[in-house]
C-alpha cells in the first residue's frame, strides 16, 4: 500500500510486530556477516543462498512492491544495500566456501551466474505466483529460507571452524524466521506456505543445536591450550 507507512487495514498490529521485528533481526544477521567479511575475510552466508537473497531483495525493492506499507518497502531496500556489501565479499572471498578446486578458481563466475539465474527464475515466479498470492514475498521468501536453512548447516559442518561463524547471528536468524513464521500462521491459511514455515523452523533449530554442540569442544580446547 503505497503512501501509507503501515497497512493496518489488511494486517493486524500483532502481525506487523512479528514481521517487523523478524525483519530487523535479519538486519542484525547481515551486520554480523559484514563484520565477518571484514574481520575473517569470510562470508558466513552460503554462496548460493547469498546469490538468491540479493536477487529476491532487488526484485522486492525495485520491481515488485509489498502492500504492507512504506516501512517495509524501505526495510527491503535496507536489506538490499547491506547485501550488496555481502555480495562484494563473495566476489573477493567466496572461493573459501567451495571445496572443489576447479569451481573455487571460478568462484566469481559461479557467483555471477547464480545471481543472474536467481533473478530470472524469481522474477517469473514472483510475477506469476508469489505477488498475486502473498503481496509481500512470503512464498518465494520461504523457498529461499528452506534452501538457506539447509545450506547453512552443510557450510558450517564443511568448514569445521566455529570461529568463522557467529553464534549470536545464528540465534538472530532463527528468531527472525520464527517471528515471520508466527506472522504467516496469523495471516495465511495455505498449508503449502505454512509447511515451508514449519520446515524452516526445524532447520533453524537443528542449526542452532549443531552449532552449540560444536561450540563446546572448541571452547574447551581454547581453555586447555
Amino acid at each position: 500500500m503505497l503512501g501509507v507507512l503501515l497497512n493496518l487495514n489488511d494486517y493486524t498490529p500483532y502481525e506487523h510486530v512479528c514481521f517487523a521485528v523478524g525483519c530487523f533481526l535479519w538486519v542484525i544477521v547481515y551486520i554480523f556477516t559484514i563484520r565477518s567479511i571484514r574481520r575473517n575475510q569470510f562470508v558466513d552466508i552460503p554462496l548460493i543462498s547469498a546469490c538468491a537473497n540479493i536477487s529476491w531483495e532487488f526484485l522486492w525493492s525495485w520491481v515488485f512492491t509489498t502492500d504492507m506499507g512504506e516501512l517495509y518497502v524501505w526495510g527491503y531496500r535496507i536489506w538490499f544495500f547491506l547485501d550488496c556489501y555481502i555480495v562484494y565479499g563473495l566476489f573477493r572471498y567466496g572461493y573459501k566456501q567451495i571445496l572443489i578446486p576447479a569451481l573455487a578458481r571460478k568462484h566469481q563466475l559461479v557467483t555471477t551466474f547464480g545471481i543472474v539465474a536467481w533473478l530470472v527464475m524469481l522474477y517469473f515466479y514472483i510475477k506469476l505466483y508469489d505477488a498475486p498470492l502473498s503481496h509481500m514475498g512470503a512464498y518465494s521468501g520461504y523457498i529461499l529460507s528452506i534452501l538457506m536453512g539447509t545450506l547453512y548447516i552443510t557450510l558450517f559442518l564443511s568448514m569445521n571452524n566455529t570461529r568463522l561463524f557467529s553464534y549470536a547471528s545464528v540465534w538472530c536468524a532463527g528468531l527472525g524466521n520464527l517471528l515471520v513464521t508466527l506472522f504467516c500462521f496469523s495471516h495465511f491459511t495455505d498449508w503449502f506456505l505454512l509447511s515451508m514455515c514449519v520446515f524452516t523452523t526445524i532447520l533453524n533449530a537443528a542449526y542452532i543445536l549443531i552449532f552449540a554442540s560444536q561450540r563446546k569442544p572448541a571452547a574447551h580446547e581454547l581453555s586447555t591450550a
